[in-house]
């Protein structure tokens, strides 16, 4: 199955790049807690373009994105919708879709549309989908004889963690296989997260992984899951071990030739890929390389809420009197 053109690749160099992987991590958690649910999937997908095109612009000169509204031609002057496609990369349509979980995605919202007989559909682009959050809360750590489910830290945002469990840093490898950064065992009956793990301290580590070499977006954060006994376990930096989920947060590319007749659903708000073809298809484009990940311990330490839009707005109404234009 084919990395479309290289977007995936385009994808990875910026979730690379922490001046774009901090906002677009921040968002995957302030975003759906301040905004109903599309306004909060509309403003999350306007986020990504606006990043994908400062990144080309700044990074990738060689690349060509842009939206459908910098377009002349009178052909695409509707392209959002019903043609299907939210920007073009290198001349190719691409659909963008965000979800915080695998669940059937809108292809189409058109409640009016009938669909023939045999209940297919064949989307007009390929779809890149961006998943919020790890599919299943706990996941599977297995290292030698070391065996223990752990959480990603993002579910202990204000939460806290107890005697026993550990906070590991790991750097994401091939396929399922992790190589543990460092470890520290919590000590005390209880306490809060960001206690025990200041974002001062996480960020040192961070930036002397990333000094070392180390890709932005290959690392992630878990918490081991409460257990007495923990004798035997081995969270030493190094370590190299196999962790799994059922799906990992990250972009996914559905490439256009998996997207022809499929048999779909609808609803009366239009047409939806369902959950289980979903689900299908984001493991074959984690199988195939067409994955890039987007790691979120971040949204642990992100503001309560993203950015206030009227102060963004605001900059309009004080340019007009900024001494620059006088």
């Amino acid at each position: 199955m084919p990395n479309e053109l290289g977007i995936i690749d385009f994808f990875n160099g910026m979730l690379g790049k922490k001046e774009f992987f901090i906002p677009l991590s921040a968002a995957q958690y302030q975003f759906p807690h301040h905004y109903y649910g599309l306004t909060s999937a509309a403003l999350l997908e306007d986020l990504f373009v606006d990043a994908a095109i400062n990144y080309q612009k700044t990074e990738r000169r060689d690349v060509r994105i842009e939206r459908p509204e910098l377009e002349t031609n009178e052909e695409v002057k509707d392209a959002k919708g019903e043609k299907g496609w939210d920007y073009k990369f290198q001349g190719e349509n691409f659909s963008h879709k965000v979800g915080k979980d695998l669940g059937g995605i809108a292809l189409l919202w058109d409640s009016t549309y009938e669909l023939p007989q045999d209940k297919t559909y064949s989307y007009p682009s390929p779809i890149v989908f961006v998943l919020a959050q790890y599919k299943n809360k706990n996941g599977k750590f297995v290292s030698g004889e070391s065996r223990i489910e752990l959480t990603p830290i993002a579910h202990y945002r204000n939460k806290l963690v107890e005697e026993g469990q550990y906070l590991i840093i790991c750097e994401k490898k091939s396929g399922s296989e992790w190589k543990i950064i460092s470890s520290k065992r919590v000590v005390e009956k209880s306490i809060l997260l960001h206690d025990f793990a200041p974002f001062e301290n996480i960020w040192e580590t961070l930036l002397d992984s990333w000094g070392n070499g180390v890709a932005v977006n290959q690392i992630d954060i878990f918490i081991t899951k409460k257990r007495k006994d923990t004798k035997g376990l081995n969270f030493e930096p190094g370590t190299s071990a196999q962790i799994e989920f059922t799906a990992l947060p990250g972009i996914y590319l559905f490439p256009k030739s998996k997207l022809q007749n499929v048999v779909v659903e609808k609803n009366n708000r239009g047409v939806l890929l369902p959950r289980k073809k979903v689900l299908e298809l984001v493991e074959q484009a984690y199988q195939t390389a067409n994955f890039a990940f987007l790691p979120n311990w971040y949204t642990c330490y992100a503001g309560p809420r993203n950015v206030d839009l009227y102060q963004v707005q605001r900059g309009e109404y004080d340019k007009l009197n900024t001494a620059a234009r006088h």
